[in-house]
Parts: C-alpha cells; sequence; structure tokens
C-alpha cells in the first residue's frame, strides 16, 4: 500500500512513478497505491487550459519536469522561461507558450503513466482501517465515503486528531508527524503519529530521510512500523 505523493519530493519524479506502477502491474491486485495531492495536481495541470502555467511555475527549479523529459528537450523549452525569472519578470504570453509546449512534450511521451495515475484509487478500505493520502470527513461519521469530496482525500488540512466515528482506523500521509509530535512535547520526532482514530505516517522523508512503514497483520490483528 503507498498513500500517495510519489512526485515532488526529489529529483526523479518519473521515475519513482514508474517503479510503482511497474511494482502494480507485476503483482496485480497485492499494489494499491493511491493518488496523494501532487499526483492530483500534476493531473488537474494535464487538464487545465494548455495556456495556464499555474503548475509549471510552482515547479521550482523545474525539477519535476525536467525529470520527465531529455535534459535537451526541457532545456530548450525552459530557458527562456529560467531567464525571465532570473530577470524577476514573466511575461504571461512567453509563459503560456511554453507551457503548452511542455505540456505536450509531457502527454506525446508517456500516455501509458498519466492513463495509469488516473485511475488511483483516492482511498482503500479494510474491515479495520481507511487508508487515504488526507483525511477523510469525520464528521459525516459512517458515511464519510459519499460525504467526503474528492479534496479532502487528497488535501485536507489541518488533520484531524483523537477519536471519530467513522467506525476504523484512518492510515494517512499527507501532513509531516513532526508538528504533531511537538505539540505533545515530543521535539524532532518523526515516527509514526498515533492516536485513538489514527495513524499518520509521514516522516517527511525528503528533509530527515525516514520513509516509515507499516506493517498490519490482520489474521493476528497487530501493527507495527519498521
Amino acid at each position: 500500500m503507498f498513500l500517495g505523493d510519489y512526485i515532488d519530493r526529489g529529483p526523479d519524479s518519473l521515475g519513482v512513478l514508474t517503479l510503482v506502477k511497474e511494482l502494480d502491474q507485476a503483482q496485480p491486485g497485492q499494489i494499491i497505491a493511491l493518488r496523494g495531492n501532487h499526483e492530483q495536481w500534476f493531473l488537474d495541470w494535464i487538464d487545465a487550459d494548455d495556456t495556464d502555467p499555474t503548475w509549471l511555475l510552482a515547479d521550482a527549479g523545474f525539477t519535476t519536469t525536467r525529470s520527465f523529459l531529455p535534459p535537451e528537450v526541457i532545456g530548450d523549452l525552459v530557458a527562456e522561461l529560467t531567464d525571465a525569472i532570473g530577470r524577476g519578470g514573466i511575461d504571461a504570453g512567453l509563459a503560456g507558450e511554453v507551457n503548452a509546449a511542455v505540456k505536450k512534450e509531457v502527454t506525446s511521451r508517456h500516455r501509458d503513466l498519466i492513463a495509469w495515475l488516473r485511475r488511483r484509487p483516492l482511498y482503500y478500505e479494510t474491515d479495520t482501517h481507511v487508508c487515504v493520502h488526507a483525511g477523510v470527513d469525520e464528521e459525516a461519521g459512517p458515511h464519510w465515503k459519499t460525504m467526503t469530496p474528492d479534496e479532502v482525500f487528497t488535501d485536507k488540512y489541518p488533520p484531524s486528531l483523537g477519536a471519530h466515528t467513522v467506525g476504523k482506523t484512518i492510515v494517512a500521509g499527507h501532513v509531516g508527524v513532526g508538528p504533531l509530535h511537538a505539540a505533545e512535547g515530543r521535539m524532532r520526532c518523526w515516527d509514526p503519529f498515533v492516536d485513538d482514530g489514527h495513524i499518520y505516517l509521514d516522516g517527511s522523508v525528503e528533509s530527515t530521510g525516514q520513509l516509515n512503514v507499516m506493517r498490519h497483520d490482520g489474521v493476528a490483528g497487530t501493527t507495527d512500523f519498521i
């Protein structure tokens, strides 16, 4: 089970997505890869007007974009835009033209990957747990599946804490656990955060190096972390 945010967390977003996709296809029905907010933002960019460069300009250093295209292609496409950013001014027309060209290259080169990404579910439910990237509408209680908007599954913030009436433990990523631990006096702690109704796993690996993994034995009903 992967909880999302495979992109925007390092220099090889494409490599991470490709690896997860290959695992999914090599082990049908054994791998569940959920969609996170960063994947959703990427898909929203794909679906937006070609001249809307919002996502592209938010990609600092075009790091994620560069992972999807050969250096000679992305270099030529963003060189003028990079120069404009360096001068402190971005022409809307230029940004739109570059965005359209970049999007065309990305979509034409990675059609299968994008199609696979669109099929990623927003949550996965077992008898005891709800696995999701960010969270659910806990005020909806047992009706969370029909009452939770898609953007809450991927973008919910701040995280809910404590007991709830969903009926199952919510397992999520999205929010770094450091501040949750700090609020309870545990400073610089990046271990999974567990309370009466939740397990939050995001150890902010991109800055801490700590990647938290939960292991649950459905037969024995035990949970540990590695």
